[in-house]
C-alpha cells in the first residue's frame, strides 16, 4: 500500500497572522511600537505587507510557497528607500533564490513547515533612508504635525511637493525620520 503525502503550501494569510503574535513576541518590551499591515509607500509606489514601527521603521514582506519572488526587482529599490530595516518572510521553498536576489542587509526569516520561524539573516541598519520618500508615506496633515512638532512654520496651502522641500532644507534628516515614525505611529494599527 502506498503512503500518502499530505503537501501544505503556505499562503500569504497562513504566514501573516503567526508572524503578527511572532513579531509582538519579539518585542516585548516596546510598548509604543505599531504593526501597521498593507503600508504603503507612493515613491515608487510599492506596498509593504508588515511595517513595525518604533525607533525605526522596520517591513516585513511576505513570499509564500504560493508566490514567486518576481516582484521583489521593483519592491526592493522602493522599501530600501524607506525602511531602516527590512526582513523577506518566506518559506524553504524560496530561500536559496532569495539569498541571491535581496540585498545583503536584508533579513531573512523562514516560517517552517512546523508552523515557526527561524532567523536564517538578521537584517542590519540600511544607511541609505531617502528621507524625501518617508515624507512623501505623508499626507499633507502628517507633513504639518511633523513641522510643528519641530517648532518649524508650514503654511497649508504648499503642494505637498513644496511641503517636502521645505521640511529637507530646514530641519536635519534625522530629526525628520524620528518626527515621521512618531507621525506614522499615531495612525490606526492593524494589533
Amino acid at each position: 500500500m502506498m503512503k500518502q503525502v499530505k503537501i501544505l503550501t503556505s499562503t500569504d494569510a497562513s504566514i501573516r497572522t503567526p508572524l503578527l503574535s511572532w513579531l509582538r513576541q519579539q518585542h516585548p518590551d516596546h510598548l509604543t511600537a505599531k504593526m501597521l499591515e498593507e503600508f504603503k509607500m507612493p515613491r515608487p509606489s510599492a506596498r509593504i505587507d508588515v511595517a513595525l514601527v518604533n525607533g525605526e521603521m522596520a517591513g516585513f514582506e511576505i513570499k509564500s510557497d504560493r508566490d514567486t519572488l518576481n516582484r521583489l526587482t521593483v519592491q526592493i529599490p522602493a522599501f530600501s528607500k524607506f525602511f531602516d530595516r527590512v526582513s523577506l518572510v518566506t518559506t524553504p521553498r524560496h530561500l536559496k533564490d532569495a539569498k541571491s536576489k535581496i540585498p545583503a542587509w536584508w533579513g531573512i526569516v523562514v516560517f517552517g513547515d512546523d508552523g515557526r520561524f527561524r532567523v536564517v539573516r538578521t537584517s542590519r541598519r540600511n544607511k541609505n533612508v531617502d528621507v524625501r520618500a518617508l515624507l512623501f508615506a505623508l499626507s499633507k496633515k502628517e507633513l504639518i504635525q511633523v513641522a510643528r512638532m519641530a517648532d518649524a512654520i508650514l503654511a497649508t496651502t504648499l503642494r505637498k511637493e513644496t511641503m517636502v522641500e521645505v521640511l529637507t532644507s530646514t530641519i536635519a534628516s534625522s530629526v525628520i525620520c524620528n518626527l515621521a515614525r512618531e507621525v506614522i505611529k499615531i495612525r490606526t494599527t492593524c494589533c
